[in-house]
């Protein structure tokens, strides 16, 4: 096999193997004497190019890589990528390991990431502590990225940064009561806070109605009202739009009053109670 070339130092050098083969090129890109497969170094954007009716990459040429039999590989006709295997029926499949550099961001355009099993198996998405010795953290944000919604770091089961889940289940019936400060546990209810059964709603009705009589029975009684002073109907905890009380200090003389969602007004002219 014999190679030609010029070898005088001039701007462009060229080589060529055999009489008709191919040249390799380098310094400025031919423009004339060219043939399909000739191949062109392009020192000045570090590229290698091959003639194909034009210059172009050489990697934009290649329908198929091999690098080091399986350490990557490159499959144009089924446009895959595997990485320490010959084959893969995924657009990239990495056959063992991969760690990702210092804080790495994972991201998608669909509507959402799918993590399943590749071959029907059952799912399952772990978080290990890599001989570290400390609890793996797993967390999850809001959509302002300003606070934690949801976190789990060993047996501790955090919400909306504020709740702590208990560690450990309760007894039958208990319930998860707070302490105020973020804490829940299981707590027995004590049998006053429960609620009264009054049994199915197909049993017979245990509530009895008192017959007050007709309109102008002389048995009828009058409607009870609780009396409150001012101060003490202003303080009523719990009360409903509609609710009537008998005010006994009200500034005009005792009067009924009712409530109208914001204040206790005396049902003779609707004004605000007061003393």
């Amino acid at each position: 096999m014999a190679i030609f070339g010029n070898f005088k130092g001039t701007t462009k050098s060229e080589f060529q193997i055999g009489k008709n083969g191919n040249r390799i090129s380098t310094g400025s890109e031919p423009t004339a004497d060219i043939s399909n497969g000739d191949l062109f170094i392009d020192n000045a954007n570090a590229e290698l190019k091959i003639y194909s009716n034009a210059w172009v990459e050489v990697g934009s040429t290649l329908s198929e890589l091999n690098v080091d039999d399986g350490t990557l590989t490159v499959n144009a006709t089924n446009d895959t990528v595997s990485i320490g295997s010959t084959a893969s029926n995924e657009k990239l499949f990495v056959n063992g390991n991969m760690r990702l550099g210092t804080n790495p961001s994972l991201q998608y355009s669909g509507a959402y990431l799918d993590v399943r099993h590749s071959n029907g198996s059952q799912s399952q998405v772990r978080i290990r502590d890599n001989s570290s010795g400390q609890d793996p953290i797993f967390k999850v944000f809001n959509a302002s990225n300003s606070g934690e919604v949801f976190k789990v770091q060993g047996s501790t089961i955090r919400v909306n940064d504020t709740y702590d889940l208990p560690t450990s289940d309760g007894t039958s019936g208990q319930a998860i009561v707070t302490d105020g400060s973020g804490s829940l546990s299981f707590t027995t209810i004590e049998s006053g806070d429960a609620v009264t059964d009054f049994g199915l709603i197909t049993e017979s009705s245990n509530v009895t109605v008192k017959d007050y009589g007709a309109i102008g029975d002389e048995a009828r009684e009058p409607t009870s009202h609780d009396s409150y002073t001012v101060s003490e109907a202003n303080n009523i905890a719990i009360k409903s739009t509609g609710d009537m009380i008998f005010v006994s200090d009200e500034v005009g003389g005792a009067v009924m009053a009712f409530y109208d969602g914001t204040n206790w007004r005396r049902i003779t002219d609707r004004a605000v109670i007061s003393t």
